[in-house]
C-alpha cells in the first residue's frame, strides 16, 4: 500500500515537473517570438528618412500582421512580457507618426520649391552657369509673398533655402566669383529679410 502512495506520489511531481516544464518552454518561445519583433522593429525604423513610400507600406502591413499573431499570445505572456511587448507597439506607433510628417513635409518642401523656384525647382536643372539666376529667382520671389508669411512659412522658405545651397555646393569650384559674390549678396539679404519680419519690419 506504501509503495502504491509514493508511485502515485511520484506520477504526480512527474506530472506537475511536466506541466511546469511545458509552460515555461511555450513562455521561453513566446518571449523569444517578442525579442525577434523588438529587432525588427528597430530595424525598421532605423532609417526612416531613407524608405520608399511603396516600401514604407509593406512595413506597415507587416507590422500589423506580426501584431495580429502576437496578440494572441498575449495570454502567454508575464507581465513583464506584456508591457514589453506594449511599448514596443508604441514604439512603431511613433515612428510611424514621425514617417508620415517627414512624408508631409518632404511635400510641402516640393511645393514651396517649385513656388519659389519656379523652372529651377528641378535640381537637376541647376549648374555652375544658371545657379546665381537659381537664387536671383529664389530672391525676387520671396519679396513678393513675404508679407503674408507667418514664422511657419519662414521655416518652409530656409528648407528651400538650404535645399538651394547644397546645390551650390554641388557645383562649387566651377562658380564664377562674380557670381560668388552675387549669392552672397543675397543670401544675405534673405537673412535680413526674415530677421526684418521677425522685429516686425517690411
Amino acid at each position: 500500500m506504501k509503495m502504491k502512495y509514493l508511485n502515485f506520489s511520484s506520477m504526480i511531481a512527474l506530472l506537475l515537473f511536466v506541466f511546469v516544464s511545458c509552460t515555461a518552454t511555450r513562455e521561453q518561445e513566446v518571449e523569444g517570438e517578442v525579442n525577434e519583433f523588438r529587432s525588427w522593429v528597430n530595424m525598421q525604423t532605423s532609417r526612416l528618412s531613407e524608405r520608399t513610400e511603396e516600401d514604407w507600406k509593406q512595413t506597415k502591413e507587416e507590422f500589423r500582421q506580426r501584431t495580429a499573431e502576437l496578440d494572441q499570445k498575449q495570454d502567454k505572456l508575464s507581465d513583464r512580457l506584456k508591457a514589453d511587448y506594449q511599448q514596443i507597439k508604441e514604439d512603431f506607433q511613433e515612428r510611424e507618426r514621425e514617417r508620415d510628417q517627414m512624408a508631409e513635409r518632404r511635400t510641402q518642401s516640393m511645393e514651396w520649391e517649385r513656388e519659389l523656384l519656379g523652372t529651377y525647382a528641378d535640381a537637376a536643372s541647376v549648374n555652375a552657369g544658371n545657379i546665381r539666376q537659381a537664387y536671383i529667382t529664389f530672391l525676387e520671389n520671396v519679396r513678393s509673398k513675404r508679407s503674408n508669411w507667418d514664422n511657419e512659412d519662414w521655416e518652409m522658405a530656409k528648407l528651400v533655402l538650404e535645399e538651394l545651397n547644397k546645390r551650390k555646393d554641388a557645383v562649387e569650384g566651377d562658380i564664377s566669383t562674380e557670381d560668388e559674390v552675387k549669392i552672397k549678396a543675397l543670401q544675405m539679404e534673405f537673412t535680413a529679410l526674415e530677421t526684418g519680419d521677425d522685429l516686425g519690419g517690411n
